[in-house]
């Protein structure tokens, strides 16, 4: 039998955190590079996407993707929910914009 011990977690790998404001809610959000702090549901979505790449997902696999995304994010930031049932025109494009930023900030340099 092989065992295999969890890798340590330390302060170092802390990491800083992607903020982005939807509405009146702030999200303090793991970089999408940092699977120390991503959840292991984000980590499977991204790597299907990723392995295959976006512009070659089906239209249900685009939204299978967004709608693992929502549930984390819905879960983490409860208001998030009512924030785009009362203020959103375009759900669907909301959410793809909370993601992209999300991707987007996530590859930032901090020291920028």
């Amino acid at each position: 039998m092989t065992n295999i011990t969890p890798t340590a977690i330390s302060d170092e790998l802390e990491g800083r955190p992607v903020h982005i404001q939807y509405g009146g809610v702030k999200m303090d959000l793991p970089r999408l590079d940092d699977s120390a702090h991503l959840p292991t549901s984000v980590i499977i979505i991204g790597m299907a996407a990723v392995s295959r790449g976006w512009k070659n997902l089906t239209q249900e696999e685009k939204i299978n993707f967004m709608a693992a995304i929502l549930a984390y994010l819905t879960r983490e930031y409860p208001l998030l929910e009512h924030e785009l049932d009362h203020k959103s025109g375009d759900k669907i494009k909301d959410i793809g914009l909370i993601i992209d930023a999300w991707a987007v900030e996530s590859k930032a340099d901090p020291k920028a």
